[in-house]
């Protein structure tokens, strides 16, 4: 194999094992994947080493194009900063309802493998981390004057989305997730910062 190879295998591996892991779980065989992906079952655990591995690659590459969109989203939302606050959910909601849901990758991973040093719970750490640390940045540009406690609440909005669009196939969860938004900003734009 070529080094100009290595890129494709691993994108269409990265590909087959996200498709076969949204939709079936994460019991989903190696054999299942390399299948999908049309290559040798060696040449995966030498582009990953392990299934483990394999999963922390595929979350990682869907953590790190969600916030590719959303760094992309907020920019053409510039000069507005309510609108550039519901741009996570906005993102979240584009594909719902969609019968075909069947949640967030991230959490999805973290259920099946309880055990806390599994790379799926490092992924999931860090997608929330991430996510807390932009919408904090965008309440305070939004007028917060808590912006650190209206992230943590917006993200366990973001998180009941993932699991309301699940069941909920009327499309309210959208609009009913960005009224909340906006009554999240009014109360915290009245809140008393508390001062120590």
């Amino acid at each position: 194999m070529t080094d100009e190879g290595r890129p494709a295998i691993t994108s269409r591996v990265l590909e087959a094992a996200r498709d076969l892991f949204y939709a079936q779980g994460y019991e989903v065989s190696i054999d299942r994947i390399v299948q999908q992906a049309s290559v040798a079952k060696p040449t995966v655990y030498a582009h990953f080493g392990s299934k483990d591995a394999l999963i922390e690659a595929v979350l990682d590459a869907a953590r790190a194009e969600f916030f590719d969109q959303l760094e992309r989203e907020v920019a053409d939302r510039s000069g507005d900063p309510i609108a550039q606050l519901l741009a996570p959910i906005d993102l979240l909601v584009e594909g719902l309802p969609d019968p075909a849901y069947r949640g967030c990758l991230c959490i999805n991973a973290a259920a099946t493998f309880p055990d806390p040093g599994h790379p799926a719970h490092k992924v999931l750490r860090s997608l929330n981390e991430q996510l807390a640390s932009v919408w904090t940045q965008l309440a305070a540009r939004a007028g917060a004057k808590q912006p650190d406690l209206l992230a943590r609440q917006l993200l366990l909005l973001f998180d009941g989305i993932k699991a309301r669009g699940l069941t909920d196939h009327s499309g309210a969860a959208a609009d009913d997730a960005r009224a909340a938004v906006r009554i999240l900003l009014n109360h915290n734009r009245r809140t008393r910062t508390t001062r120590h």
